[in-house]
């Protein structure tokens, strides 16, 4: 903080920006943050943009000023044209974030009303940059670029995987709510071709045993057969799902079917194209050398943390994540310690699944996990032992990518938890 506040001096000059979709508004300021001319409207456009740094520029000239810094709430899109362009601009201005849920807190400090409007706001901004309370924008460049976009992507198709899933599950609920105790997985494969041709208790009584056996065999390669056929057989006999309405059930099945077919080959083209990128980086050769560590997650690493040369330590990746631990304590009450989950949730839950993944594939880490979850003074339970040893995964990719070395086994723990680790063997 008091770095931050220390970069503003007498000559420099504020600008708080509100972003909207057609028109922004502008507060140019002075370093206590009173106005120097009045609220400027921008257009979203070039010629808007070039006016207000025609507006600065102006302002700088009288007032004799030599620095200027830029605020904005980077959330969304819409700020991200504006954003580039005062990024590559040859003035040179210094591009700041302000958190939107700053702002939205902070509005009432001035006039102690409730009131919001864009040249509220554009202003409440330019006080928060004065006060310190901003961050560094970061504008990926490419691969880092290509990579984020990927990711958002990935997040996006998955989500609708998930959501076929669910409704393909709630489906059979309810008209086969006995179907799900025999199979680990509702939409596995063979499952699907089942659901496909005899998806309720009736049709799989119509069919019998041979025909259901037949089809699992054909569906799984020989791998299923008789004996899934008489679970099957025996949960429709007992069945006790709804029967009104089954034609039109069946065709919405087969539509979910589809879909969640078609978002997991969008799934699988765009994790192809993140192997890819990864393929002709020394970066991806780096990172997935720490077995557990695939192409996907270390994509997913350095397109949501970008150039790791920006960050001093660790622990600023571990916040940008929103993994650092907080508590809420007063007085004599001591409250759980828990992550703050206030950071980029795609990168939290990737580092969360590589916890998973490195506990089961990765001896270290698996190690690591065991002397987490049975160690004698505070044990943790599952979860949290997965979120501890994503972090520490995190830890270890970040001095890899940083120093450029490759993944050392010898040095993934370090001594005391060897010795931990050991003690519990």
């Amino acid at each position: 903080m008091q770095e931050k506040i220390l970069r503003v001096s007498d000559k420099t000059i504020i600008v708080g920006v509100d972003v909207a979709k057609k028109e922004h508004w502008a507060r140019i300021t002075d370093y206590r943050g009173v106005d120097l001319v009045k609220p400027v409207k921008v257009n979203n456009d070039i010629d808007g943009f070039e006016k207000l740094m025609a507006r600065i520029e102006k302002v700088c000239n009288n007032t004799g000023c030599d620095k200027v810094m830029i605020g904005l709430e980077p959330s969304g899109h819409y700020w991200k044209a504006l954003g580039w362009y005062l990024f590559l601009h040859q003035s040179n201005p210094m591009l700041v974030g302000v958190n939107p849920y700053h702002t939205k807190q902070a509005k009432e400090l001035d006039d102690n009303s409730q009131t919001k409007s864009d040249k509220k706001d554009a202003l409440t901004i330019a006080h928060l940059v004065r006060d310190g309370r901003y961050f560094d924008v970061y504008l990926p460049e490419g691969a880092y670029a290509e990579l984020r976009i990927l990711c958002n992507e990935r997040k996006r198709l998955q989500k609708q995987v998930n959501r076929a899933n669910n409704v393909i599950v709630a489906v059979m609920d309810e008209y086969f709510p006995e179907y799900d105790g025999v199979w680990e997985k509702v939409t596995c494969p063979t499952s699907r071709e089942v659901m496909r041709k005899m998806p309720f208790p009736s049709d799989i009584l119509d069919a019998g045993e041979e025909k259901v056996a037949e089809l699992l065999r054909e569906s799984s390669g020989g791998v299923e057969g008789k004996a899934r056929a008489a679970r099957l057989l025996e949960a429709a006999k007992r069945s006790i799902g709804v029967v009104e309405g089954r034609n039109s059930a069946k065709i919405r099945l087969l539509s979910l079917i589809d879909e969640l077919e078609f978002y997991e080959k969008k799934v699988a083209a765009i994790e192809d194209e993140m192997t890819s990128i990864m393929d002709s980086l020394e970066m991806g050769e780096l990172l997935q050398s720490m077995k557990g560590v695939g192409p996907v997650i270390s994509a997913v690493f350095l397109g949501e943390v970008g150039d790791v040369s920006r960050f001093d330590n660790w622990k600023q990746v571990c916040k940008l994540a929103g993994m650092n631990l907080v508590e809420q304590s007063s007085g004599q009450h001591k409250g759980k310690t828990k992550i703050s989950k206030r950071g980029r949730p795609y990168l939290r839950y990737m580092l969360f699944l590589a916890g998973q993944v490195g506990s089961l594939h990765n001896p270290e880490m698996h190690g690591y996990y065991r002397c987490l979850r049975e160690r004698k003074n505070n044990p943790l339970t599952g979860y949290q032992a997965f979120v501890a040893v994503g972090l520490k995964i995190m830890r270890i990719l970040f001095h890899m990518a940083k120093n450029r070395v490759p993944y050392d086994p010898a040095k993934a723990l370090g001594n005391v938890r060897e010795q931990q680790i050991a003690a519990l063997a």
